[in-house]
């Protein structure tokens, strides 16, 4: 094995034990209330917690990476993604719990940004497609068997193994990125402790309101936006020593990759709240046969995702892009057709295939030309970047479409109507961000 793929596989093995622990959790949801207590506010921490804490300081991380070295910020993640795992299967409460997850969320957040800055440094420009690939692959596989492993560890033996089995997963993935993964010597340029300061304190308020929507956000919404402006006005003049490199965005192709993955992951997670609501509280599924009928989304995207890949090599990321986000949007017309105009339920696995096509579609493309778009040396930075506009659209699509559900809850049709409307208006969106890709992404100068 070459040392690109050995470096990739030792990448993938920490990136699956982190998705599988995203999707870990819910199955074991009652068992952990009946085990620990703690009202349905307290069980919804433990994911938001997990979620806020992850969300919140992948610009910093990204950051870090240029100045340590992805290698060493990715292993140091994986170390503490390992510790807080063990704490998590050790918590005597929901309290130490919720606070456990928190601190995976940080580990989670420093592994996150350095695997596209890692890739682009192993793989050439006309095999990083193929790359990114392989790594869509093994997140659809994470996806897919997060809740069958909860469940078969939380039925077999106790809802804490969900957690512990972690721990022996990281060491392994620990013990391959050192020997495999190709190290640095970092970057010259000084950490900005006030850009991260203000990003930070901006980015928690914004994610905590988002979370929060029940509560009195509007305030922490207003405050957050201030901080944010600052956190900008504060990065134009930093030049090299910038927290998150915005004169990317001067680059058409960093830009549309950006806003089409911004949408991608948005309507990804929103649809799955009223989706799996609709089956299961609407039409009378249970769990196991709501996940049965979304199932073929990871299943495509886990046969199609290598495919997509080398097709990007061979005529860039722009034709693969437009094609995926159509998918999307195809893909969340027909869920809502199903779920506004009541017709038979199972159409949704069709809905749920297409989506499967869209993902391996788009995720590969979008990755590639926004890494083609950057300088090596702001590469952590524009991660980062990346990684976080993902990541705070897919919180702002949950908090959205919870919104909805909630506030038209006494006219549950509207309620979907509305949602499913909105979730297709940002994949059109996303659409035409893909239109203004680049043909190429080696015709990316970059920033």
């Amino acid at each position: 094995m070459s040392s690109k793929w050995g470096g990739l596989t030792a990448l993938l093995a920490g990136f699956f034990v982190l998705l599988l622990d995203t999707t870990i959790v819910a199955v074991a949801s009652p068992r952990i209330q009946a085990d620990l207590g703690g009202d349905v506010a307290a069980l919804f921490w433990v994911t938001a917690g997990y979620l806020l804490a992850f969300s919140v300081p992948l610009l910093v991380a990204g950051r870090l990476g240029d100045l340590f070295d992805p290698k060493r910020v990715y292993l140091f993640g994986m170390g503490a993604f390992a510790v807080s795992s063990a704490l998590c299967g050790l918590a005597p409460s929901i309290e130490w719990l919720i606070a456990f997850r928190i601190l995976q969320g940080l580990a989670a957040a420093a592994m996150s940004p350095q695997p596209l800055t890692l890739i682009r440094r192993l793989f050439a420009e006309d095999e990083r497609g193929r790359a990114f690939g392989i790594w869509g692959s093994v997140a659809a596989a994470a996806t897919l068997l997060g809740p069958i492993v909860g469940g078969l560890l939380t039925a077999s033996l106790d809802w804490r193994w969900i957690f512990l089995v972690n721990v022996p997963l990281c060491g392994i993935a620990v013990v391959m990125g050192i020997r495999l993964i190709p190290g640095s010597r970092g970057g010259a340029a000084r950490f900005d402790l006030l850009g991260a300061m203000l990003s930070t304190a901006g980015l928690s308020l914004l994610v905590w309101a988002l979370l929060s929507w029940r509560a009195l956000s509007l305030p922490a919404a207003a405050i957050a936006v201030a901080l944010l402006v600052g956190f900008w006005f504060r990065e134009r003049g930093q030049g090299i020593d910038a927290l998150a490199p915005l004169q990317l965005y001067r680059s058409s192709g960093y830009l549309s990759a950006s806003l089409a993955m911004a949408s991608l992951g948005m309507t990804v997670l929103a649809m799955a709240l009223p989706t799996m609501f609709y089956l299961q509280e609407q039409r009378g599924f249970g769990p196991i046969e709501a996940a049965v009928a979304l199932a073929p989304d990871a299943v495509v995207a886990i046969l199609l995702s290598p495919s997509a890949g080398r097709w990007v090599d061979r005529v860039g990321g722009r034709r693969p892009a437009i094609l995926g986000m159509s998918l999307l949007a195809v893909s969340l017309l027909l869920m809502g057709l199903v779920v506004v105009l009541q017709l038979n339920p199972w159409w949704i696995t069709a809905g749920a295939a297409l989506l499967g096509a869209a993902n391996a579609m788009a995720w590969s493309p979008l990755s590639a030309i926004a890494m083609a778009s950057v300088d090596p040396d702001a590469a952590g930075g524009a991660s980062g970047l990346f990684n976080t506009v993902r990541q705070v659209g897919a919180v702002a699509g949950v908090a959205l479409t919870g919104a909805i559900l909630t506030g038209l809850e006494s006219r549950p049709a509207l309620a979907f109507g509305v949602v499913f409307g909105f979730i297709l208006l940002v994949a059109v969106g996303g659409v035409a961000a893909a239109v203004r890709l680049p043909v190429r992404s080696r015709e990316v100068e970059p920033v």
